[in-house]
């Protein structure tokens, strides 16, 4: 699928684009306003305990990318992180998903600093089983563990971050991996009046792009969405809702699925004119590839990039997960958007 690829660019092409527009680190009208924290890494680990055919090493296909921000919470200083973790690629064992962590940030020795990190963890493993290829949901642990070097000749917050991932599942196996890449802490990011997005009126757009059916024998399909979302104001300006309506394609085999999607976004401001966001949802659909054409529940999981082209214009790109916790037609999309205010 190449998502690894994708959410690279997806992070540090938009993120290094605008970098020198974000705001100077200082405080920020109201209280102290760490900003966003963005990161991606690569590496190489192995899996342990059952399920294992061949090789359990991850093929140096690993990755990680996560995005987050200081928040008040009962744990103490720190911060809440969003991240997109695949385990590579141990044999017959493809396996990723989405973690929610507190992740704790203390100065070491000299300028160094370390991470710790814990939360719950939604993996989904495209697998064969007596013989059978399905997609295996199980939840677990993602714990994680970081040492963070300062990298001066880039801009104030970049670092090198050495990671290490460890997951605690209770249904399959463990893995652990090490893991290496860049992550920047930015500094606050006032809007402007041209590009804030402006809580109240709802925004209307569309977005096309590709779907992949997480299992073989199927082939990719154009797929698109309109959208209808509002941001909200006040003690939730993070945050933001959504309608979708959503046509994922034909895969040719499997999967040929359209329906409807409600999510709550937590939107995290990057720069004034750079945001990334999280979303999740309900998305009832029905696979006219389905014997008895049934409208089912699934789960829409989203990661989006958008960029700011006026106070009314938005563009995006966007990782979309499509789970049906059925072990089978799970689904990616990959799409790029138009958001315009009303």
């Amino acid at each position: 699928m190449k998502l690894h690829i994708y959410i690279g660019v997806l992070l540090l092409g938009c993120s290094g684009a605008l970098q020198a527009q974000a705001a100077p680190r200082t405080q920020a009208a109201g209280g102290d306003d760490p900003g966003a924290y963005l990161s991606l890494e690569f590496g190489n680990g192995r899996m342990h305990g059952d399920n294992d055919v061949g090789t359990r090493w991850m093929g140096w296909r690993a990755f990680e990318a996560r995005a987050g921000r200081e928040e008040a919470n009962p744990f103490g200083p720190g911060r809440i992180d969003f991240v997109h973790y695949n385990e590579g690629h141990p044999e017959n064992n493809h396996r990723d998903g989405f973690a929610l962590q507190w992740v704790a940030v203390r100065p070491l020795f000299s300028r160094l600093e370390g991470e710790f990190g814990l939360g719950p963890y939604l993996s989904m493993n495209t697998t064969i089983v007596d013989g059978q290829q399905i997609d295996d949901s199980n939840w677990g642990v993602l714990l994680s563990a970081a040492l963070r070097v300062p990298l001066d000749m880039l801009p104030e917050g970049t670092h090198l971050r050495i990671g290490l991932n460890h997951t605690l599942m209770r249904d399959a196996h463990r893995s652990t991996a090490f893991l290496l890449g860049i992550g920047r802490q930015f500094g606050p990011a006032r809007p402007r009046p041209d590009t804030e997005p402006a809580a109240g009126p709802w925004w209307l757009g569309g977005s096309i792009g590709r779907s992949i059916t997480n299992l073989s024998d199927t082939e990719g399909a154009n797929a698109g969405t309109l959208e209808a979302r509002h941001y909200l104001d006040g003690r939730f300006a993070h945050w933001a809702v959504s309608a979708k309506l959503i046509w994922e394609g034909d895969d040719g085999r499997r999967v040929d699925r359209d329906g409807i999607a409600g999510q709550v976004w937590y939107v995290q401001q990057v720069t004034p004119r750079f945001a990334m966001s999280a979303g999740i949802g309900p998305y009832i659909a029905r696979n006219d590839r389905d014997e008895d054409g049934k409208t089912r529940g699934n789960l829409l999981i989203s990661f989006q990039a958008e960029r700011a082209l006026s106070r009314a214009t938005r563009v995006f790109v966007n990782f979309n997960r499509v789970k049906t916790f059925r072990q089978t037609n799970d689904r990616d999309l990959f799409q790029l958007g138009l958001l315009k205010r009303f």
